[in-house]
């Protein structure tokens, strides 16, 4: 008598043994959990009705992060015409407040710019290249455009945060750098864990970031455009 492994081996070699054999289909029988028995029919309809039930979870998820991925792209399309829009600093920058508080619900956002290439930045802080770097302790945060995700210390949330810095658990600090430092852009949560490994957020504040920072660079004096921004 052939052993179970040679019957597997046979079965599995020989796919198309059951078919014209639905007797014997039915006679067939395996455990089930529950300790009675069930046929291999309706075995494998079991296993096809599970299988079933995955794929339409699988397809319900690639759905909505199709969705989710969909209306991302309108918030970030849609900040990035306004930014494209905004004739003076004032306009770029309410353009940029509007859409992370409202349409990317953000909780809080700070914008400074560099006080040495915008000594007359409207109502937008404005703070000079060494008091930013000596008030946040980043190391080259000016000099990249590398986003930092962390928890700060209290004296760095005050200095950004001036009203809510009690409120704040973590922050997302983008600076904002083209072909020189133009300032910062800080984004921050209640969440400790709100940006952290997040890079649903992440990802496009660092688009967003380069996006304006490229915008910005065009007020700076002997920029094309600064004459009428500033």
């Amino acid at each position: 008598m052939p052993s179970a492994d040679q019957v597997a081996a046979f079965l599995l070699a020989h796919p198309e043994f059951f078919h014209d054999r639905d007797k014997l289909l039915g006679k067939l029988t395996i455990p089930h959990q529950r300790g009675d028995t069930i046929s291999l029919v309706e075995r494998q309809l079991t296993l096809l009705r599970k299988r079933n039930q995955d794929l339409h979870l699988r397809l319900n998820g690639l759905l909505s992060v199709t969705k989710e991925s969909e209306r991302l792209f309108e918030r970030v399309r849609y900040l990035v015409l306004s930014v494209m829009e905004a004739q003076t600093l004032d306009t770029l920058f309410d353009a940029v407040d509007d859409s992370l508080t409202h349409d990317f619900q953000f909780e809080y956002v700070t914008q400074i710019l560099n006080a040495d290439l915008f000594p007359d930045g409207s109502r937008i802080a404005c703070h000079s290249r060494e008091t930013i770097c000596d008030r946040i302790s980043i190391d080259d945060l000016l000099d990249t455009s590398r986003i930092v995700c962390s928890r700060l210390r209290e004296e760095e949330l005050r200095f950004l945060f001036p009203d809510h810095w009690e409120q704040v658990r973590s922050t997302a600090v983008i600076p904002l750098f083209y072909k020189q430092p133009l300032g910062i852009l800080a984004v921050g949560s209640q969440n400790p864990e709100g940006f952290r490994g997040n890079h649903a957020k992440t990802l496009p504040l660092n688009f967003i970031g380069e996006v304006l920072s490229r915008t910005l660079e065009t007020f700076t004096p002997g920029s094309y455009g600064s004459a009428n921004a500033l």
